[in-house]
């Protein structure tokens, strides 16, 4: 069949659409802070307030209204030590049985935080954090489907907690959710065991770009029988696999030091321009 003149400029178009669709991943600002961030669980420091958040949605859908009965909301900073994440789930049925680190915990109810600096698809980092506190790390290769390796032998001095609002394990009552901050530490990163960082400064360096994802599993029960599983992501994939680091969204670091406590960062700008 003979071309038409326009046929190589609509298919140009198309292509170019399905690229600009492949790139479409959010954002994220990660703003450096000088303020206090105690990992408890809450979440209630002044430097969260700092930070914006970033809403998990389903996993399996790039448009559309794609939020779950169960919520949940991610921050992140950082300063020159660590990496720090705080989620927010809701919940009224807060449970998991693993207790120990480096158990099955994605098979329960957890949140989990995948980070390839590089943006390279390979060589990066997944943390896990179930509601009994207990963690599940790994440095991976590669995505599973592409023949990935996991290391499990990484086990980094990261700092975690939960703090639940109502009752683990008790299906009996009405819980509210959990919350877990987690910080990780930059030199957990820079490991001869696997090349997460690549070219990448630890840490960062205002303006760095990284590529991360943030997930969740959320198993409903009905009396005390897993009958739903809620997948979360902040970048959703399409399909429920979160190991797909091609729809890792972007996060940027910025350098924003507040420097009083209880101080929001427009107010500081505000006194500056006065």
């Amino acid at each position: 069949m003979k071309n038409h003149p326009w046929w190589g400029a609509l298919l140009a178009l198309v292509c170019a659409g399905a690229a600009g669709a492949q790139e479409e991943v959010p954002d994220y600002f990660c703003w450096k802070t000088a303020l206090l961030v105690t990992i408890d669980g809450r979440g209630d420091e002044p430097a969260w307030q700092e930070a914006p958040p970033a809403e998990l949605v389903d996993v399996r859908f790039l448009s559309g209204d794609r939020y779950h009965s169960r919520r949940t909301e991610a921050r992140m900073l950082w300063d020159d030590l660590y990496f720090y994440f705080l989620f927010t789930a809701s919940d009224p049925d807060v449970w998991s049985t693993y207790s120990e680190r480096d158990m099955q915990l994605w098979q329960e109810e957890v949140v989990e935080i995948f980070i390839d600096p590089d943006g390279d698809g390979r060589n990066y980092a997944e943390v896990e954090v179930n509601p009994l506190n207990a963690v599940f790390d790994l440095l991976v290769s590669g995505p599973w489907s592409e023949g990935g390796q996991g290391f499990a032998q990484w086990n980094p001095q990261l700092a975690t907690a939960v703090q639940v609002t109502g009752t683990v394990n008790d299906p009996a009552d009405t819980d509210q959710g959990w919350g877990v901050e987690v910080a990780l530490p930059w030199t957990s990163l820079g490991r001869e065991l696997l090349d997460v960082p690549g070219e990448k400064s630890l840490p960062p360096q205002p303006g760095d770009e990284w590529r991360l994802n943030l997930y969740r599993f959320e198993r409903v029960r009905q009396n005390g029988t897993e009958s739903e599983s809620q997948a979360s992501a902040w970048s959703p994939v399409g399909r429920v696999d979160f190991h797909v680091p091609e729809r890792f969204g972007k996060v940027v670091f910025r350098d924003r030091l507040t420097a009083v406590a209880g101080t929001s960062w427009a107010e500081v700008k505000a006194g500056e321009e006065r």
